[in-house]
């Protein structure tokens, strides 16, 4: 009796399909993908940034035109450009104290990340905004910098004094504090920045100017003071202003008391002398690089009511002597 010849190849085992387990593929255009998403998020910083700067110039505008809608209008389609650019100027006192303590600040607290090469570009960009700051409102920002210090030492003692007692609440009290480490800085700067925004909130971007016209020109239309809603119109040949726009023809200021807005050809203007609004503009002082050496702080600007009141005493068209 023969027996069947059995095969000595080996039984090929079925893996049950819940057992086969995958391997896993790199995902296709992870690269762009997370790109993309980064992308976007930086996206959306530009997108918010850019429209909170538009919103601050609006409101800008909108205080410069003393909250007419009407002026406040025709201030941002004579001048859109240069509102963002006279504004960012105007506070360069503040902004360059500003800089020169917040590179320090944050390159000590993230002193961790910062590369070993980073450092000399660092302490130059500090160096540079300390040294053409003012030395008045640097001393200011850095009282800001002594209060924010003292702010991080009573929240690091808190958060010292939290963490060892036990319970839900102190601990989320501690990781509250925890997550504001390093930035009272930047809340009591804003909150100082927001301040001065709203305190000039009614200076304009330009510089003042006073100027004599040949012929009366309108100043005003109305005096709420006397009469509201009816016309009263005011002339004036002397006038301190604010050049918002011009060409070769005309010229459109804005008055610094009525903030009215007026158009005068090029031709009726004798005297356009500018100098410092002392009831709008911000006093200047002498960087702390002039004053370590020294010099004082001349100013080129007179007042704009000591000059006005200088042309008050000449008559209209006598030319203004030359020294």
């Amino acid at each position: 009796m023969t027996l069947p010849r059995t095969s000595r190849r080996r039984p090929r085992t079925i893996d049950h399909p819940v057992a086969v387990v995958p391997r896993a593929r790199p995902a296709e255009n992870s690269g762009p993908e997370r790109e993309t998403a980064g992308g976007v998020e930086f996206r959306d910083v530009v997108a918010a940034g850019s429209a909170l700067l538009l919103l601050l110039f609006i409101i800008k505008s909108y205080g410069v035109a003393r909250y007419s809608l009407t002026t406040t209008t025709a201030l941002l389609v004579a001048t859109p450009s240069q509102v963002a650019l006279g504004t960012v100027t105007i506070y360069a006192y503040y902004v360059l104290p500003a800089v020169a303590i917040g590179t320090v600040w944050f390159a000590v607290l993230l002193r961790d990340r910062v590369r070993p090469s980073w450092w000399p570009l660092i302490g130059i960009v500090a160096g540079v905004a300390a040294l053409a700051s003012p030395l008045t409102y640097l001393i200011r920002g850095l009282a800001v910098l002594v209060v924010a210090l003292w702010a991080e030492m009573v929240m690091r003692r808190y958060r010292r004094a939290w963490a060892a007692r036990s319970g839900e609440r102190y601990q989320r009290r501690r990781r509250i504090l925890a997550s504001l480490r390093g930035q009272s800085i930047v809340y009591l700067g804003a909150g100082a920045l927001a301040g001065l925004f709203l305190f000039s909130l009614d200076v304009p971007w330009v510089s003042a100017q006073t100027f004599q016209v040949t012929d009366p020109t309108v100043v005003s239309t109305q005096n709420k003071k006397e009469r509201d809603n009816e016309i009263s119109i005011e002339t004036a040949n002397r006038f301190v202003g604010y050049p918002i726009a011009e060409n070769e023809e005309w010229v459109t200021v804005l008055h610094a008391d009525t903030r009215y807005i007026m158009r005068i050809p090029q031709k009726q203007i004798q005297f356009r002398l500018t100098c410092h609004n002392e009831q709008d503009q911000l006093h200047g002082d002498r960087p702390l690089f002039e004053a370590l050496r020294g010099h004082p702080y001349d100013s080129h600007n007179i007042d704009c009511r000591k000059v006005l009141d200088e042309l008050a005493k000449r008559p209209l068209g006598q030319p203004f002597p030359v020294q």
